[in-house]
């Protein structure tokens, strides 16, 4: 767990508070309830002027692109594989740029709660995600050719080249755009106003799988990834499990695409397929959870160290204002301390009198400020005929001689 990071800005409260990723909004004082919304209308507007920008570029280089149905194309076609990754990559930048002009600070607490990409822990998961993907779709595989259900047919899609740059560029980026919006700001904006990390995770489920352009089965699929990485942020403390997963689900599915083994262009899944998402997430999902038990080193939650609340002024002692204390105590009663407020207070002269004590709370005397009043402040001791404790504060004083008797420590 990473060492307490002191928090910016003026608190109300000290000591410290531990938040788990979905509350990290929270770690910066300076930011309001209202943020989140501004920081997604901005970004929203952010990835208008880009998309806008990329389309004018790819509309220039491939005209066709501009002329045609973009969902009736050849996902395999290099352009169309651009137009389609990059234009979600696009997210990324405008989701960042939005979070550092509206907070919460520091930016990368949109990463993790280290604050940063834990690069290890991102490749560890990349890791885990690849075996999972790697020993789950052999052994589909291979029961279709032990079953007779189909034969593996290689073919390599054109222009070939390009695809496999794309694939090591563009898919992580657009990977990794989705989990910064979905599971990063949606998260954390969800986690600003409710506590219960239940709601950071499920509410951002239905526009994730909205955005994807499946049957009833694939939308179940793509919401069971959905819930899977919402949970492994959670209880992770950071992006970088669900980017590894989204990361190989996405270059899996690409690569077997751009070999012939899946159709890219397909919309429609099957229970078969639902039940295969099942075991790959779920099987990913516990493997997670037990490596981040087993390594403290990986910080699920961020401990913020808050400030004591601010002390009020601290105002000179009877000895360090001369012209305070006169002899027959009428300086003081136009300059006496109020211990509550902190603050100099004139004494009226219709109440009193007053009981008065010095910096350290030792009993000075009496004043009277009433017309014909006793006027005088014995140096030390007790003023005849008042107790030494007399009156706990002018709010509480109590009556002697049909007047009020209040303390006040100057």
């Amino acid at each position: 767990m990473p060492a307490p990071v002191q928090a910016p800005g003026p608190i109300s409260a000290g000591g410290t508070r531990t938040l788990f990723y979905h509350r990290l909004a929270l770690a910066d004082r300076n930011h309001r309830w209202w943020m989140p919304l501004v920081e997604g209308v901005l970004a929203l507007a952010v990835y208008v002027v880009l998309s806008i920008a990329f389309g004018i570029v790819m509309a220039l280089a491939v005209p066709e692109i501009i002329t045609g149905d973009i969902l009736a194309m050849d996902q395999m076609d290099p352009a169309v594989f651009l137009l389609l990754f990059g234009s979600v990559a696009l997210m990324l930048p405008s989701a960042l740029i939005a979070r550092l002009a509206l907070g919460p600070r520091p930016l990368g607490l949109i990463f993790s709660v280290a604050g940063r990409i834990r690069w290890r822990w991102l490749l560890t998961c990349l890791g885990v995600a690849a075996a999972v993907y790697v020993v789950v779709n052999l052994a589909g595989i291979g029961l279709d050719l032990a079953t007779g259900g189909g034969t593996l047919e290689f073919a390599l899609a054109p222009g070939i080249g390009w695809l496999v740059l794309l694939w090591l560029v563009v898919v992580p980026l657009q990977c990794t755009a989705e989990e910064v919006v979905f599971r990063g700001y949606l998260a954390q904006m969800v986690g600003r106003w409710l506590k219960h990390p239940a709601w950071a995770i499920l509410l951002p489920v239905p526009l994730f799988v909205l955005g994807h352009d499946y049957d009833v089965w694939g939308l179940a699929s793509v919401g069971i990834m959905a819930v899977t990485m919402g949970l492994v942020t959670w209880r992770t403390g950071g992006l970088e499990a669900g980017i590894a997963l989204h990361v190989v689900n996405n270059m899996v599915v690409t690569l077997m695409g751009m070999v012939g083994l899946a159709d890219m262009n397909e919309t429609s899944g099957s229970p078969s397929d639902l039940v295969t998402e099942v075991i790959l997430n779920g099987a990913y999902l516990a493997l997670v959870f037990w490596l981040v038990r087993r390594n403290p080193s990986v910080a699920v939650t961020r401990t913020v160290v808050l400030p004591p609340p601010p002390q009020p002024p601290r105002m000179p002692a009877l000895e360090a204002r001369p012209a305070a204390l006169t002899a027959d105590g009428s300086g003081l009663a136009a300059y006496v301390l109020n211990p509550v407020t902190q603050t100099y207070m004139i004494l009226p002269p219709q109440y009193g009198p007053y009981s008065v004590r010095d910096a350290e709370g030792r009993y000075v005397g009496v004043l009277d400020t009433r017309s014909g009043g006793v006027g005088q402040v014995p140096a030390r001791g007790r003023a005849p005929g008042l107790p030494a404790e007399a009156g706990q504060g002018h709010g509480a004083s109590r009556a002697v001689g049909g007047s009020y008797t209040g303390r006040h420590d100057a």
